[in-house]
């Protein structure tokens, strides 16, 4: 077991790590272009390759749906009251909490614990945590709506094509299939190496609300994934990707959002820095109970 976690997270910390050295060398790395291609052509790429590929049916993806829209509700309520407790912004810190870097940290997780089986799940729930992230998460850190922010995504059209092929059965053709898999395949190293760029320009300037932020991330996820898991009867290998990806540190586009509409935004790049060690330290726990508990449950 110990081996086979190895084999899981090293890749996980090697390619974080280079993004982190490349982050903080001399070497230009423009995270903004490799974010942006990162949104707009890899994600939905991956989304719907894996997605048609792996064979995804209606019933998944609405099984996958009410656990992350219930995960996130749940997370939403104890965030509140979190806050609450400790006197912080609503407005600066709500995402934060409530918000999990499902992607750029979880989808490499669970392809790498639970193989194709696992990336397909986790494809369709960082679906709709990605449209929580940019509705939501974006409505509340600007303190406006925007649904033509919302329908700028690619992500809501690579799962409308899904949802097309799934319930006509119409035959992608193979050309179509072979680019979108390359184009998807640099998804996952490319989140990886921006994740570690995004940590290496981050630094800890409050350390109270940060340490509030990380504890109570990893405390939130790990309790709105349990209820989940319990309300929604979910088992196996489920039951482990959602646990996994409800438990990831605090989604790096909080702090996106922070820069771009709050007056604090140093301290939500502290609250992503402590976050993402402490969910980093906890992860063979987290995988431990996922694959030994949760899926051979």
């Amino acid at each position: 077991m110990i081996f086979a976690m190895v084999n899981v997270l090293a890749p996980i910390f090697a390619i974080t790590l280079i993004g982190f050295v490349l982050g903080r060398s001399k070497i230009e790395l423009h995270a903004g272009t490799l974010s942006t291609t990162v949104l707009l052509v890899a994600t939905p790429a991956l989304i719907f390759s894996s997605l048609t590929s792996y064979g995804v049916t209606p019933t998944m993806l609405l099984e996958m749906a009410a656990a992350a829209i219930l995960c996130l509700s749940a997370s939403a309520v104890l965030s509140m009251l979190t806050i609450k407790m400790f006197g912080l912004s609503m407005r600066s810190f709500l995402p934060s909490l409530m918000l999990p870097n499902s992607g750029n940290m979880g989808l490499p997780l669970v392809m790498l614990a639970f193989g194709d089986e696992g990336l397909k799940l986790g494809v369709s729930y960082f679906f709709f945590v990605a449209l929580v992230q940019h509705s939501v998460g974006f409505s509340i850190a600007s303190g406006s709506y925007s649904m033509s922010h919302l329908l700028k995504q690619p992500l809501i059209y690579a799962v409308a094509a899904v949802i097309l092929v799934s319930t006509t059965g119409i035959a992608v053709p193979e050309v179509v299939l072979t680019t979108t898999e390359i184009l998807g395949g640099m998804m996952v190293p490319a989140m990886l190496i921006l994740l570690g760029s995004s940590l290496a320009g981050l630094t800890i300037s409050d350390l109270r609300p940060a340490l509030v932020v990380a504890v109570s991330r990893l405390v939130i996820g790990v309790l709105s994934a349990l209820a989940v898991i319990w309300v929604l009867g979910l088992e196996g290998r489920v039951a482990g990707v959602v646990f996994l990806l409800s438990t990831m540190p605090t989604a790096i586009i909080t702090y996106v959002f922070a820069q771009r509409y709050r007056p604090e935004p140093g301290q939500i790049a502290s609250a992503v820095v402590a976050s993402t060690l402490l969910t980093f330290g906890c992860l063979p726990f987290l995988l431990w109970f996922a694959v030994k508990v949760l899926e051979q449950s």
